[in-house]
């Protein structure tokens, strides 16, 4: 009976613990491919960046249906840090806003995952206002989902049973966790903020000056060694010429 009691209470404790979804973190940052190394992040007066309502404890929200909604500090720091230390490591990339000077507005950003039981959405949306000195005001807006059948009513029901368990595994690393749907979500959006940066900035990547090949060398032409005779009458002709 104290085993029975035991083992009841050690399956609720675990269902309870896969249930409210512990362990999530982000890593969000813009994906380079020639990352380098820099020491600190440049101190920029002549560029404001703001972030409207930013916590920098709470950059996403993971609510996981069985707990109140929760918020997720990034590891790599508040998005306001983010955008300064793209403009300190990369800055020939935003020739113009670095020369001229400017304002950033991040007017919204939200990276959420909502867990409803029978499906999960992911999704972030971002909407900002860019105005470099002397050029008009642009705007960005993006939005991405990841709708998928990875919860928390899943994954307890597949613990529970064995059959669920062979579905849901693949599943789940077919779609990705939650973790994974967030941090990839939260990546696209910087990846496409930045590029729209870039145009904004006057930062050209096709334009760049690409080495001009070396042209091959032009063999020789080889002589005859034996000539054909020449015919009389074309001779002649070609005298008179």
């Amino acid at each position: 009976m104290f085993f029975k009691l035991r083992f009841h209470l050690f399956i609720v404790f675990l269902i309870s613990f896969l249930g409210y979804g512990c362990g999530i973190s982000l890593r969000v940052y813009r994906p380079f491919p020639q990352e380098i190394a820099f020491d600190y992040v440049k101190k920029m007066d002549h560029i404001e960046i703001f972030v409207k309502d930013e916590n920098r404890m709470k950059m996403g929200v993971y609510d996981g249906y069985f707990a109140n909604p929760e918020g997720l500090p990034n590891e790599y720091g508040p998005l306001s840090y983010l955008i300064r230390k793209e403009l300190s490591i990369r800055g020939n990339r935003f020739p113009l806003l670095l020369d001229r000077g400017g304002k950033i507005f991040i007017d919204e950003y939200q990276l959420v995952s909502l867990d409803r039981c029978s499906k999960n959405l992911s999704f972030v949306r971002m909407k900002a206002r860019i105005q470099i000195l002397g050029a008009s005001e642009e705007t960005f807006s993006f939005y991405d989902e990841i709708d998928s059948r990875v919860t928390n009513c899943y994954l307890t029901g597949s613990i529970l049973t064995v059959v669920p368990l062979i579905w849901y595994v693949p599943y789940n690393g077919y779609r990705g966790n939650r973790e994974d749907q967030l941090n990839q979500l939260g990546r696209n959006s910087l990846t496409e903020f930045f590029r729209k940066l870039e145009l904004v900035s006057g930062f050209n990547q096709n334009s760049q000056v690409e080495p001009i090949p070396e042209p091959s060398p032009v063999k020789p032409k080889t002589t005859p060694t034996k000539q054909e005779p020449v015919d009389p009458k074309l001779k002649e002709i070609m005298d008179s010429l």
